[in-house]
């Protein structure tokens, strides 16, 4: 029988092929898989971004709002890190995020269910109202240990009102 040195390249050729496949859906397989918590880690929260309840329903807004992260994702994350031994803490940025009382009540009390599992908790912001209100993100910030703010930050806390018209 007769080879031809041609047909003997394919075949290595394809062989080779084949197997930088495998070896690379092997290595993307261990990737997914071998994502674990290191221990004595802390969590790290931007609290500034704007935290939806839901996404929108149509393709713009999704667009829009597509790296909004979802108030009950943060919520359960929470909750999760809270039982998990190998998270030590949560470092937190807050400031004017622009979350109404009740997403910061929520956040808040998931904070709190943190850190009575004997979590530390830490915030830090470079104001708590500059040019606005700073309530809400301040409220927020009671919920963790310390809360450290910039030399040259501002508290801008107002008072609640409210009005009822008269006809």
């Amino acid at each position: 029988m007769r080879f031809h040195a041609g047909g003997i390249l394919a075949f290595i050729g394809g062989l080779t092929v084949v197997l930088v496949f495998v070896a690379g859906g092997l290595a993307a397989y261990y990737r997914i898989t071998s994502r674990q918590v290191p221990s004595h880690t802390f969590l790290e929260a931007d609290f500034e971004k704007r935290h939806v309840e839901c996404l929108p329903e149509d393709r713009l807004g999704r667009l829009v709002m597509r790296d909004a992260p979802l108030v009950r994702d943060v919520v359960q994350a929470l909750d999760r890190a809270s039982e998990d031994p190998r998270v030590e803490g949560i470092i937190a940025r807050v400031g004017a995020s622009g979350m109404n009382l009740a997403t910061i009540q929520e956040i808040r009390d998931a904070i709190t269910r943190f850190r009575k599992a004997g979590k530390k908790a830490v915030a830090y912001a470079e104001t708590f109202g500059e040019f606005g209100p700073g309530n809400g993100a301040y409220y927020m910030a009671t919920a963790f240990e310390k809360i450290y703010l910039q030399p040259s930050g501002d508290i801008g806390l107002t008072g609640l009102s409210s009005n009822t018209p008269f006809v």
